[in-house]
């Protein structure tokens, strides 16, 4: 079975539109787009900066091309696709998702493109990691929120803890003796760093994200209005008018579909911000149902199921494992595992 990805399409439309867009504008008796025709290309925060952009210009035609999944189009169809386009504005994406070319090899084919930064932020969640198998190419272990783990979670499975025990581990106590206080500024400053790397200064916007609250739903996933500053910005750096400043009004949570990683409460204290325990799993397709939700203790027994079944190279992280090798961390996150747990300190919700 051939499976045609969103790339391929969108190439599909956008020569069609190349081809019959002016005769369907007269035969539907509508006005072609006057304004500049973008393409944004990137994962899974580009719709956010591509909606963002036909937002701030609505006389803008603004596709999108979803770098993610692996595409039958070439890097030739691609770029010659792209060609077509007053500005096509990229991010990263590797040599496997078009044959041929990665997005540096793009950007050597087109005078047109400008490259934009990947958001990356963890001082919210900063207990989530990505397994990956060093075994099979750095393949990311699928768990009950697909890529996105516990760190406390692996290490507590890996040094022999039982659930119950894991589920003390969240504990403030815990999250002081591994860091994750201590993670903002280090964060902050990789962020604004890898933003000037593109060109861009998003320290006025970091402050006004934080002044809002959480603005992540992952360490990947920011919200709408982080994404649309990132648009703004662009568009500035381009020379492009903005002729619509009301983004709020009009935003499609696009990422909030995904999986959510908590907040946990004792972080979210620190910041001044409302936190919990509760894991959202994806749900891509909201007709057919709401999706599901796990407690913290549902979220360990399912991450345990998973991990029952991998391979050491499958749970293997630096982090973890340099954990474990700190026999002096690990006896201490186990007591406290174990006080928490005389406690009664294992948090639900």
């Amino acid at each position: 079975m051939i499976l045609i990805s969103q790339i391929d399409k969108q190439i599909l439309r956008a020569r069609t539109a190349a081809l019959l867009g002016p005769r369907l504008a007269k035969w539907r008796g509508v006005a072609e787009e006057a304004g500049p025709r973008i393409a944004v290309v990137g994962n899974c925060q580009s719709f956010g900066v591509a909606y963002a952009m036909k937002l701030l210009d609505p006389t803008a035609r603004v596709d999108h091309y979803s770098a993610v999944a692996k595409a039958l189009a070439d890097i030739d169809l691609l770029a010659g696709t792209l060609a077509g386009y007053d500005y096509v504005f990229t991010q990263d994406f590797p040599a496997h998702i078009v044959k041929g070319g990665d997005s540096q090899e793009l950007l050597r084919r087109l005078s047109n493109a400008t490259l934009f930064p990947t958001v990356s932020f963890a001082a919210f969640q900063p207990d989530l990691v990505y397994l990956l198998d060093a075994d099979n190419g750095g393949k990311a272990l699928s768990g009950p929120l697909r890529p996105y783990h516990s760190a406390l979670a692996v290490f507590a499975y890996r040094v022999g803890l039982s659930a119950k025990q894991a589920n003390a581990l969240f504990n403030r106590n815990v999250f002081e003796a591994v860091g994750y206080f201590d993670v903002w500024n280090s964060a902050a400053q990789e962020f604004l760093d890898n933003a000037r790397r593109y060109g861009l200064d998003l320290s006025q916007e970091l402050m006004s994200w934080a002044r809002r609250g959480v603005f992540m739903y992952s360490i990947v996933h920011p919200k709408p209005y982080v994404l649309a500053d990132i648009a703004r910005q662009l568009f500035a750096k381009k020379g492009l008018a903005v002729r619509n400043e009301n983004f709020d009004d009009y935003a499609i949570d696009d990422l909030a579909r995904a999986e959510i990683f908590p907040v946990y409460p004792e972080i979210a204290e620190n910041f001044g911000v409302r936190g919990g325990y509760l894991f959202k799993q994806g749900n891509f397709h909201i007709s057919n149902g709401v999706g599901n939700f796990l407690t913290l203790p549902e979220y360990i027994d399912a991450c345990y199921a998973v991990y029952k079944r991998a391979r050491p190279a499958q749970i293997a992280h630096p982090r973890i494992d340099g954990w474990l090798s700190d026999e002096s961390l690990t006896r201490r996150l186990v007591a406290l595992a174990q006080e928490n747990l005389s406690q009664a300190a294992t948090p639900t919700l």
